[in-house]
Protein backbone atom coordinates (compact mmCIF):
# COMPACT_ATOMS: atom_id res chain seq x y z
CA UNK A 1 0.00 0.00 0.00
CA UNK A 2 1.36 3.21 -0.97
CA UNK A 3 1.33 6.35 1.81
CA UNK A 4 -1.69 8.00 0.02
CA UNK A 5 -3.27 4.72 0.19
CA UNK A 6 -2.16 4.16 3.73
CA UNK A 7 -3.75 7.97 4.61
CA UNK A 8 -6.89 7.08 3.45
CA UNK A 9 -7.04 3.87 5.07
CA UNK A 10 -6.52 5.29 8.15
CA UNK A 11 -9.09 7.94 7.70
CA UNK A 12 -12.09 5.71 6.46
CA UNK A 13 -10.52 3.06 9.68
CA UNK A 14 -10.91 5.74 12.20
CA UNK A 15 -14.67 6.81 10.48
CA UNK A 16 -15.77 3.59 10.48
CA UNK A 17 -14.91 3.34 14.36
CA UNK A 18 -16.21 6.71 14.51
CA UNK A 19 -19.51 5.71 13.54
CA UNK A 20 -19.65 2.17 15.62
CA UNK A 21 -19.46 4.04 18.70
CA UNK A 22 -22.17 6.15 17.50
CA UNK A 23 -24.01 3.22 17.54
CA UNK A 24 -22.87 2.84 21.41
CA UNK A 25 -20.10 0.41 20.86
CA UNK A 26 -16.88 1.13 23.05
CA UNK A 27 -13.22 0.29 21.86
CA UNK A 28 -11.65 -2.53 23.46
CA UNK A 29 -8.24 -2.61 21.33
CA UNK A 30 -6.93 -0.29 18.50
CA UNK A 31 -3.78 -1.02 16.86
CA UNK A 32 -3.74 1.97 14.42
CA UNK A 33 -0.43 0.50 12.85
CA UNK A 34 -2.35 -2.64 11.68
CA UNK A 35 -5.44 -1.13 10.91
CA UNK A 36 -7.76 -3.39 13.60
CA UNK A 37 -9.75 -2.64 16.52
CA UNK A 38 -12.08 -4.79 18.75
CA UNK A 39 -14.93 -3.02 19.81
CA UNK A 40 -17.80 -3.93 22.05
CA UNK A 41 -21.29 -3.21 22.84
CA UNK A 42 -23.54 -4.07 25.95
CA UNK A 43 -26.54 -5.83 25.42
CA UNK A 44 -30.00 -4.17 26.23
CA UNK A 45 -31.19 -4.61 29.89
CA UNK A 46 -35.03 -5.73 31.10
CA UNK A 47 -35.73 -4.62 34.34
CA UNK A 48 -37.66 -8.11 35.40
CA UNK A 49 -37.66 -6.58 38.80
CA UNK A 50 -40.29 -3.93 37.66
CA UNK A 51 -42.11 -6.48 35.46
CA UNK A 52 -42.68 -8.62 38.12
CA UNK A 53 -44.65 -6.11 40.29
CA UNK A 54 -46.11 -4.94 37.10
CA UNK A 55 -47.42 -8.25 36.69
CA UNK A 56 -48.32 -9.13 40.08
CA UNK A 57 -50.37 -5.86 40.29
CA UNK A 58 -52.37 -6.24 37.31
CA UNK A 59 -53.08 -9.94 38.26
CA UNK A 60 -51.09 -10.65 35.18
CA UNK A 61 -52.19 -8.65 32.23
CA UNK A 62 -48.77 -7.52 32.32
CA UNK A 63 -46.60 -10.69 31.56
CA UNK A 64 -47.30 -10.90 27.81
CA UNK A 65 -45.71 -7.13 27.90
CA UNK A 66 -42.92 -8.94 29.56
CA UNK A 67 -42.30 -11.91 27.98
CA UNK A 68 -42.13 -9.81 24.74
CA UNK A 69 -39.65 -7.08 26.08
CA UNK A 70 -37.53 -10.46 27.48
CA UNK A 71 -37.54 -11.72 24.17
CA UNK A 72 -36.80 -8.75 21.88
CA UNK A 73 -33.81 -7.03 24.56
CA UNK A 74 -30.72 -7.32 22.35
CA UNK A 75 -27.87 -9.33 23.39
CA UNK A 76 -24.34 -7.42 23.65
CA UNK A 77 -21.53 -8.75 21.53
CA UNK A 78 -17.74 -8.04 20.11
CA UNK A 79 -16.94 -7.22 16.82
CA UNK A 80 -13.21 -6.78 15.23
CA UNK A 81 -12.77 -4.48 12.34
CA UNK A 82 -9.89 -4.23 10.08
CA UNK A 83 -8.58 -3.01 6.39
CA UNK A 84 -6.67 -5.42 5.03
CA UNK A 85 -4.40 -4.52 2.20
CA UNK A 86 -6.32 -4.40 -0.92
CA UNK A 87 -7.77 -1.58 1.45
CA UNK A 88 -11.39 -3.49 1.94
CA UNK A 89 -13.23 -2.85 5.22
CA UNK A 90 -13.63 -5.86 6.81
CA UNK A 91 -16.37 -6.30 10.00
CA UNK A 92 -16.53 -9.84 11.53
CA UNK A 93 -18.10 -10.96 15.17
CA UNK A 94 -15.70 -11.73 17.82
CA UNK A 95 -16.36 -14.44 20.90
CA UNK A 96 -16.12 -12.90 24.57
Amino acid sequence: MNPMDRTEAVRRFNNYISTKTLEGYTVVDKNESALIAVLAKQGDKVNHTLHAILTVFTMCFWAPVWLYLATQAKKGGRIRVSIDESGNLNEEKVAG
